[in-house]
């Protein structure tokens, strides 16, 4: 008997080997076949005439079988040409085939002795027209012993599943097919117990698994699909209302009243005024610090929002009140500039902020000294990356934690940080906007702040794919204006392997060339800490024109004076870097210019950078790159420890998210041990497939 966890050798027709290929696709039981769901279908309900074929890029034609014709196009490569006859005309079935041409190896035997002449065959491919003929790039085919038979793979639509090598579609949809046989029946299912939504139809598990792999019609397909996504969302959607509810029966010990000792001097100090929404980001992380349960917040912000003075403004409070504070960041860069930049703005008040990466407490003294520091409590803020979470760096009286750019920051290190105090105040910070829908599904458990506003006077950057000679031009007239400028490369020195321009190369060259009458600076991941320190105050103090880097300055760098970004193979970045590094210009109250210079040689990188021109908007890009690359590639999901939705998607089933969201919160409301005999699957399914997870969740 063959059980959701049987392992795929046990299939029919699979046996080890191919288990071994399937395993390559993440394919170990029969369970993980049944919800392998497909990539696309393929339309095969009705052949078309011959005579018409060619109209379409692809198509399915029926006819006889008549003669074959091979010749070969080169050394290794034959091709094999097979007449297909309706009443309408006839059109060539073409075969590719390599073989060694001193072989006497028919590499076409199995293809001849299948299209027996006076047969009917069935084909589907690429239909293409040539001058006096018609053929068809085979895909599929199937041989009829006789004309009105009905054939097993035609006139229906047929599933296409991602392949990999050793398996072709044939095997995969027989496998798939064996699983929905002898497994289907067995799949948990929870339809009954979720109330009907719009039009989503109530489909059992096993009724959509069958229709999601077989559907009649791609109408079908899609309600199927959407019915076992509403399950799927609504067990992450209860896992997660679980979590939240069992974070809030553990009370925290510190408790915080806003003294304004620190916090009003610290405002009075500022050269602008906070926009209405990093006030009320503000008020919302002053709330949650102030109630009885830990904050497990995220503030978004898109670049150049103002995300560092509303973290400062809730490690101010933690301060007053006499606790520590740690802000983690995933690269020492990043931690060098939360450390400059907080210094700056907390100079002149009495409080001692140091930090810990692997450079700061390489040498012992420093060690000893800073360590001591943040032992004993006289170090009231620790800036740091992954070194912070190490078993030597101990505090006193940890109540907040803030994480910057926690998509970077691995979830096993958030996990770490919180051991570092009793239940502290988490504040997860990202400068990389969130899909809304993604946000509800990865970070469901946590409250959301959005700082949906840019400082007055920001004028919004004008972005332009570009030629090196023009955008070079434009950056001179712009140096002779007295602005500044970045030229980005994605590279340090050159390589033997990807024909690239380099960061350390070009500076030497564009410093004697183009910019030979401005001052070049260079800057690049490799520095020491101290370097880049040194290079980036020059910078912003005037003494480079020009700053040539690599991708560190994606993030933490403000120089409002620079009015000027060239980033250069711009095709090789994707849209999030693209974005961020726009950010680090258009900062002052000038008007600043974003050029895009590289080659445009697919569709993808051509899309990226048609986007980058049409808008400044984070979230709009958020939501394409959300499209385009998928929400795991976008947000690294799979470190968070939630498995991939199989057919869940987060861009066409925003609307289930919101509803499967708001259902789970009533339901565990209202059974918060999911006890009641009707909720025993849904807890079986949330023990499957979250019980490894549960620390994590709560970690977002």
């Amino acid at each position: 008997m063959i059980q959701l966890d049987s392992g795929v050798q046990y299939l029919k027709g699979i046996g080890p080997k191919r288990a071994q290929a399937f395993a390559k696709l993440g394919i170990k039981n029969a369970g993980d076949l049944l919800t392998f769901f497909p990539s696309q279908y393929q339309d095969r309900t009705r052949a078309v005439p011959i005579s018409d074929a060619y109209k379409l890029p692809q198509c399915c034609i029926c006819g006889r079988i008549g003669k074959s014709h091979e010749r070969k196009l080169s050394m290794g490569l034959f091709l094999l040409d097979i007449e297909i006859f309706d009443n309408t005309g006839m059109a060539y079935a073409r075969f590719f085939r390599k073989k060694n041409p001193y072989s006497k190896i028919d590499v076409f035997t199995s293809i001849k002795k299948a299209f027996e002449p006076g047969k009917t065959a069935y084909i589907y491919g690429d239909a293409k027209s040539e001058i006096g003929a018609r053929y068809i790039a085979v895909n599929d085919y199937e041989i009829a012993d006789l004309p009105d038979a009905k054939p097993a793979a035609f006139n229906k639509i047929i599933p296409v599943y991602p392949a990999t090598e050793g398996l072709n579609q044939k095997t995969i949809r027989e496998a798939v097919k064996s699983a929905l046989d002898m497994a289907a029946g067995s799949y948990p299912d929870i339809s009954d117990i979720i109330p009907g939504f719009k039009e989503i139809s109530k489909i059992k598990s096993c009724d959509s698994l069958w229709k999601i792999h077989y559907p009649d019609t791609y109408e079908g397909a899609e309600r199927a699909r959407r019915a076992f996504a509403m399950q799927e969302f609504f067990v992450l959607e209860t896992a997660l209302a679980l979590s939240r509810n069992a974070v809030k029966k553990n009370p925290k010990k510190q408790k915080y009243e806003i003294k304004k000792n620190l916090l009003t001097p610290f405002r009075e100090r500022l050269k602008f005024e906070f926009t209405k929404a990093q006030k009320k980001a503000i008020n919302d992380i002053f709330e949650d610090m102030r109630d009885i349960h830990p904050m497990n917040r995220m503030l978004m912000g898109d670049v150049g929002s103002g995300k560092t003075v509303v973290a400062l403004s809730a490690v101010l409070l933690a301060a007053e009140n006499g606790f520590q504070s740690m802000i983690a960041a995933p690269t020492e860069i990043l931690a060098e500039q939360h450390f400059l930049t907080v210094s700056n703005m907390l100079d002149g008040l009495n409080i001692k902020t140091v930090l810990a990466t692997s450079s700061t407490l390489k040498k012992k003294s420093d060690r000893e000294n800073i360590l001591s520091g943040i032992e004993s409590g006289q170090t009231q803020i620790v800036i740091g990356t992954h070194a912070l979470i190490e078993d030597r760096v101990k505090f006193k009286n940890l109540a907040l934690i803030v994480v910057d750019e926690q998509h970077r920051f691995g979830v096993m290190q958030k996990y770490a940080a919180l051991d570092k105090a009793d239940n502290p105040d988490i504040l997860m910070m990202t400068a990389t906007p969130i899909p809304r829908a993604l946000a509800m599904t990865v970070y469901g458990e946590m409250d959301m702040t959005v700082i949906d506003e840019l400082p007055a006077g920001r004028i919004p950057v004008k972005t332009f794919f570009a030629g090196e000679s023009a955008a070079y031009n434009k950056t001179i007239a712009e140096l002779k204006n007295g602005g500044q400028a970045y030229i980005v490369y994605p590279l340090i020195d050159e390589s033997d392997k990807i024909v690239l321009k380099s960061a350390a190369v070009e500076a030497e060259k564009l410093s004697l060339s183009y910019f030979k009458d401005y001052k070049v600076g260079l800057l690049h991941g490799k520095m020491k800490p101290a370097e880049k320190n040194d290079i980036m105050k020059k910078f912003k103090n005037k003494e480079f024109d020009i700053l040539i880097s690599t991708t560190v300055i994606e993030v933490g760098i403000d120089v409002p004076n620079a009015s000027v970004m060239i980033i250069q193979h711009a095709d090789r970045f994707g849209l999030s870097a693209l974005h961020q590094l726009r950010g680090r210009i258009g900062r002052g109250k000038k008007q600043s210019y974003c050029f895009l210079v590289g080659s445009v040689k697919n569709e993808a990188a051509a899309k990226r950078l048609e986007i980058m021109t049409k808008t400044n908007n984070g979230f709009e890009i958020a939501e394409e790159d959300l499209r385009m690359r998928g929400p795991g590639e976008l947000m690294g999901t799979v470190q968070h420890g939630f498995p991939e939705f199989k057919a869940g998607d987060l861009i066409k089933d925003a609307d289930i998210i919101d509803f499967t969201k708001d259902f789970a919160k009533k339901l565990v409301d209202e059974d918060p041990k999911l006890a009641k005999k009707e909720h025993s699957v849904l807890k079986t399914l949330i023990n499957l497939r979250y019980s490894n997870h549960a620390k994590l969740v709560n970690v977002g």
